[in-house]
């Protein structure tokens, strides 16, 4: 098989230094989220695809979800895509090490969860006032 040469990069390098930063910090334990908006055709897309590029260069595992833009699409529909593609290829015994006592939490967006993992209970149900909001 042929492999595709890499797609030139130019411009956006102030961007790029602020996303592999942040990627710097994740690999070392200090996530955070970075968002990229703006209007359609102004390069996030690839803005995006070159920096999971760099991660995957850098032994990353990338998880990619998209926005619908119609009504009626799930709550966290990005994340619930990408970690459910991502729950549904990984091994439960490395699925468990990783989440933890978080599984409970997460089993609430991704209920395949449940059926996946031993020993996870569902998370008590809260009416939405009574959420914690974590401090940062």
């Amino acid at each position: 098989m042929v492999s595709q040469p890499k797609q030139l990069f130019v411009g956006r390098q102030q961007e790029m230094a602020t996303l592999k930063s942040a990627l710097v910090e994740a690999m070392s334990g200090q996530g955070r989220l970075v968002m990229l908006a703006g209007e359609p055709g102004i390069g996030k897309t690839r803005l995006a695809q070159e920096l999971a590029s760099n991660a995957q260069e850098r032994g990353v595992r990338v998880l990619w979800g998209w926005c619908y833009e119609g009504e009626g699409a799930p709550p966290y529909w990005p994340w619930v895509d990408s970690i459910r593609n991502y729950v549904q290829s990984t091994k439960p015994s490395l699925l468990q090490t990783q989440l933890g006592s978080g599984a409970a939490p997460v089993a609430e967006m991704i209920p395949e969860i449940l059926g996946i993992l031993d020993g996870v209970e569902p998370a008590p149900s809260m009416e939405p006032d009574q959420g914690e909001v974590p401090a940062f």
